[in-house]
């Protein structure tokens, strides 16, 4: 044999044995990729993770997870009332208040919260949005 074709021999062995070692994307060795948090939700999962939580009131929990409910939206409309672009809340779907309303509920008694853009907010609620943002809880308590 000559030195070339050698050479090239054990290359060869010396890639198929790399090869075999390597780990195949998708296999059963590698841990599956955590999903993707929403952004706009905080479930039972979240609340869980961390049983101090359970013990806050809601509007802690929001501010803790996801202060972003929290930003208020400015309104350039010289006719809005004080209300307008305020974050509001609305618990399991009846009407708006204020958010406020928000600490005087136990998180323990909470399904899921959910942010409401001021955009879905007007499509779900109409002009009782009050052209800003809404955080809907959903509880157990019915």
């Amino acid at each position: 044999m000559s030195p070339k074709t050698l050479c090239a021999c054990v290359l060869l062995a010396l890639g198929s044995a790399c090869a075999a070692k390597a780990p195949v994307s998708g296999s059963s060795d590698e841990a599956p990729a955590p999903a993707p948090r929403n952004r706009d939700l905080i479930t039972q999962a979240d609340l869980d993770a961390d049983p101090g939580l359970r013990a806050q009131t809601v509007l802690e929990v929001v501010r803790a997870l996801r202060p972003h409910f929290l930003n208020e939206r400015g309104t350039t409309l010289p006719y809005a009332d004080q209300e307008a672009g305020k974050v509001h809340a609305s618990i399991d779907n009846a009407r708006i208040v204020s958010v406020s309303e928000l600490s005087g509920m136990h998180a323990n008694d909470v399904v899921e919260i959910r942010y409401l853009n001021a955009s879905q907010a007007m499509q779900k609620f109409g002009i009782a949005a009050r052209q800003g943002p809404v955080i809907l809880v959903t509880t157990t308590v019915k």
